[in-house]
């Protein structure tokens, strides 16, 4: 038997995952610890954060949950019409961010970051396949990068 996969995610960020693992060796996995912790509405949501919607303006491609008409045109006009730096500007989302008014201040900043690094991974993946399959004639370039000591991801076209 062989186990295939598009993304390699270590499940021991997430917490309790391993305590109940552990307690529950034969019927453990990753739907078990779905169903403990979430809800559809949180299932539906999170399909939307991995499965975005784009919009196309000015041959830029922006996801839409970053999109504002007003910051577009100041860094269209900043930025002399050069589609990749708009995109990398208007795409750009500080990771934690996604989730800051759920984190624990007793969680750990070491367990905190590599939990994070391993949902700014899966997120990266999911665009990736995304922009593939909505814009396959396109070449876009799903970056993680640290700035001011703070993970950010974006999504541009390289041309």
């Amino acid at each position: 038997m062989s186990e295939k996969s598009l993304l390699d995610i270590d499940l021991n960020v997430l917490k309790d995952y391993s305590a109940f693992e552990a307690l529950n060796k034969s019927n453990w996995d990753i739907t078990s610890y779905l169903n403990l912790n979430y809800d559809m509405n949180a299932a539906i949501a999170f399909s939307k954060l991995y499965f975005p919607d784009f919009i196309e303006k000015e041959g830029c491609i922006i996801l839409s949950h970053r999109y504002d008409e007003q910051t577009f045109k100041e860094w269209y006009l900043h930025f002399n019409g050069d589609k990749k730096a708009i995109e990398s500007i208007c795409n750009s989302y500080e990771i934690m961010d996604y989730f800051v008014n759920n984190r624990s201040n007793e969680e750990p900043l070491n367990i905190y970051n590599k939990a994070l690094d391993e949902f700014a991974k899966a997120l990266k993946k999911s665009w990736e396949i995304n922009c593939k399959l909505l814009f396959p004639n396109n070449n876009i370039i799903v970056e993680i990068y640290d700035e001011y000591d703070t993970t950010r991801i974006t999504l541009y076209q390289e041309l």
